[in-house]
């Protein structure tokens, strides 16, 4: 057993599925679809699938504070990392905290309905106020500030914020400090919530697909939003631990090349993916199974595959894209997809890709469209974000 890298030692998450790692895994065994049809605008009439965490309307609708709604999911995925992990609040004390999020733009607008709108009304009806309220706000740092106070915790307490690679990059930090001593142990949260904003935003882009994502597929069109939490508890690896699960390799890499996606033909993906296996001292051919990151746009997919097939020289391994089903989570993905991983591969299996169905010629390879039995080894889980922000960790299970 290989003593490279830090254990894993819980997990838990919050996702469209609902409260909890086992909920989590059993939508995904039985292929459920956890999506919401949703209006961007009156002015728009096409509906979006998005996948939302259960009862959040009503819940923000009730929320008295722009916290209180951010706060309570947070922290429901962090006490089942902690009851998985046999951590108490004294284990929290010397923690490091790392949270990985794009933003809590959610909070800024349940900030705004409590400042300015009538609670009688559901659709936006104004207080009376010739101007609204102005909302002093603080960075997205004070959420991980207010949850460390929460919890206890006295160690360092860092906020990522690099889009879709945030949490993922958090996980990253979080080994990189266990590794150098600085740190024995760490919670990384990766936190998403939806916003009017950030969905109105992305469908300005074009980006949204109204049907669901489709990753890999050749009628793909777009990303299926979604809003999720998961917390990992990383601690540093002893030589003599019987870790089951250890992330042992990462890399990250930021590629230039466009604002919004990486070099078509693939040579981003490759070399952060080479990059995160060479970490760990093993071959391509030693890759058990890829989690790819999935988000179903044409060209991010495209590029995606195409570093793949450069990294094993046309022979790919399995992969699989989890966003079919909890939706693309943003800063939340790295973590909230490295939990359903991982729970994935506890029940034994290794998921099948949900939403793919037809191959695309031009990218020419295809994701699982069946539910593998897992297998002990290596696994390379990819996140790629805005303005190429590329990063691959390698999760050695058994």
């Amino acid at each position: 057993m290989s003593n490279k890298g830090v254990n894993i030692i819980g997990i838990g998450a919050v996702s469209s599925c609902g409260a909890g790692v086992k909920t989590l895994v059993e939508h995904i065994r039985e292929g459920l679809d956890s999506t919401s049809l949703v209006s961007i605008s009156p002015s728009i009439p096409e509906r979006f699938k998005v996948s939302f965490i259960p009862g959040r309307e009503e819940a923000v609708k009730r929320a008295k504070t722009a916290e209180e709604f951010i706060d309570a999911v947070i922290l429901k995925a962090v006490n089942e990392a902690m009851i998985q992990a046999e951590a108490d609040s004294k284990f929290l004390k010397d923690c490091a905290l790392i949270i990985g999020s794009s933003g809590f733009i959610l909070e800024a607008e349940i900030e705004y309905r409590i400042k300015n709108l009538s609670p009688k009304s559901l659709i936006g009806e104004q207080k009376g106020e010739t101007m609204p309220a102005p909302l002093a706000r603080l960075g997205a740092g004070h959420i991980a500030s207010r949850i460390a106070r929460r919890l206890g915790i006295n160690g360092p307490v860092i906020t990522i914020t690099t889009a879709c690679t945030s949490s993922a990059n958090a996980m990253l930090a979080a080994g990189g400090m266990i590794e150098r001593g600085d740190i024995k142990k760490a919670i990384v949260i990766g936190a998403e919530f939806i916003s009017a904003v950030t969905v109105s935003g992305f469908n300005s882009l074009m980006l949204l697909d109204p049907g669901g994502c489709k990753p890999f597929d050749a009628d793909r069109r777009g990303i299926q939003m979604g809003e999720a939490c998961a917390a990992i508890i990383m601690e540093k690896k002893e030589k003599t631990s019987k870790d089951r699960y250890s992330l042992c390799g990462w890399a990250n890499l930021c590629d230039t090349h466009n604002v919004v996606s990486s070099r078509l033909n693939g040579a981003s993906a490759y070399d952060v993916m080479l990059k995160a296996i060479k970490q760990v001292g093993i071959e391509p051919r030693d890759v058990t199974a890829i989690k790819a990151h999935g988000i179903a746009t044409p060209d991010n997919d495209t590029a995606e595959a195409g570093g793949i097939s450069l990294l094993f020289d046309g022979a790919a391994p399995p992969f699989t894209a989890l966003k079919g089903y909890i939706g693309h989570t943003l800063g939340a993905c790295g973590a909230i997809e490295t939990a359903a991983f991982i729970g994935c591969l506890d029940a034994g299996f290794i998921p099948r890709t949900f939403g793919f169905s037809e191959i695309d010629p031009a990218i020419g390879i295809a994701p699982l469209k069946t539910h593998l039995d897992a297998k002990r080894g290596y696994y390379l889980l990819n996140f790629f974000g805005f303005g190429g922000n590329n990063t691959s960790l390698v999760l050695r299970y058994g």
